[in-house]
């Protein structure tokens, strides 16, 4: 018993500096893996790479007539190829046939060994032959080994008039959590060895608590490491699709051109303007003949009160007039 108890003391006193360490890395490293699942701009903006990719971030872009020079994948960089990078993209899509874009990108999503992780479709408060356009948002998971090729397939099914795509070195975070999540295991074999041998009731109760407290670690690493392989395997793209009566020219434009389309347009929406005002007056027609003739009938009541007081009145004057004395 008595050469336990300093044993113990020695081990503990050990453990609780290694623990401090661990618990403060370990909710660094949370924080950074739970959070990659929302938008890569957002996440890029609050949490900086660990160390800087060799690889030039994906600025210039291949898809419907962007340059596409600067392309690169974690794959295709021999730098890259034994670190920890996680790979997303956004995207904006739009399609003249809604229905149909939907139908092959859920092909397309199927046939990279990916999913739909969430979607959303609503109406966009424009009209196209009296219907309403509408968009819909996806994140989608696919493979990052097939992310490029994934990204061309949508670029093909729509006019894309933006993409942004980057990755996040996490090699950094990945290993310490692995060093982390080793040196807890090793403390929680010695403390099962020292628990083994404790004799009193305080003893046991000490390396319990602590025994508890490093399980609990154990599992946060765990999860921790679990979150990175799944983002690291597959990455998020954020589609937006939008259904749109004309698409929007990627190419720059020259100055007449640019004049020549507004000019174009804006006759178009002046003569959508008519062509929902007539919709809406025939459309309407018959609440708005009953409305006017409403509205008539109250004037034309107003005009006879009108006449028969200016009537009466008038006939008061003149019986007034002839009632009065002649001097």
């Amino acid at each position: 018993m008595k050469r336990i108890i300093p044993i113990a003391l020695v081990l503990l006193l050990l453990c609780t500096a290694i623990g401090c360490s661990s618990k403060s890395a370990a909710r660094e490293d949370s924080y950074y893996a739970n959070s990659s699942s929302a938008y890569y701009a957002d996440t890029e903006a609050a949490y900086p790479m660990d160390e800087p990719a060799e690889a030039p971030m994906e600025a210039a872009y291949g898809y419907n007539g962007y340059a596409n020079e600067a392309k690169t994948s974690a794959s295709q960089s021999p730098a890259l190829s034994n670190r920890k990078i996680i790979r997303n993209a956004d995207l904006t899509v739009e399609t003249l046939s809604f229905d149909a874009f939907l139908n092959e990108l859920a092909s397309s999503v199927g046939s990279f060994g990916g999913y739909v992780e969430s979607s959303s479709i609503g109406d966009r408060g424009y009209y196209r032959n009296g219907q309403k356009l509408r968009y819909a948002r996806y994140t989608i998971r696919v493979p990052a080994e097939q992310l490029d090729a994934f990204l061309d397939a949508v670029s093909d099914l729509g006019n894309v008039t933006s993409i942004n795509t980057g990755l996040r070195d996490v090699t950094t975070n990945y290993v310490d959590s692995e060093k982390h999540l080793e040196s807890l295991r090793v403390e929680q074999q010695a403390l099962l060895e020292i628990l083994a041998k404790a004799e009193t009731v305080e003893d046991i109760i000490t390396v319990q608590d602590r025994l508890t407290y490093v399980r609990y670690e154990i599992e946060s690493y765990e999860a921790i490491l679990r979150t990175y392989d799944d983002q690291i395997a597959l990455s998020s793209v954020n589609l937006t699709v939008n259904e749109v009566e004309k698409e929007t020219p990627v190419e720059k434009e020259t100055f007449g051109q640019e004049v020549s389309r507004r000019f174009n347009e804006s006759l178009e929406n002046v003569g959508e303007w008519f062509k929902n005002f007539a919709a809406w007056f025939l459309g309407n027609a018959p609440e708005i003949l009953v409305v006017l003739l409403f509205l008539g009938g109250q004037a034309l009541i107003i005009v006879l009160i009108v006449k028969g007081a200016k009537k009466r009145a008038r006939k008061n004057r003149e019986k007034a007039q002839k009632n009065t004395p002649k001097e």
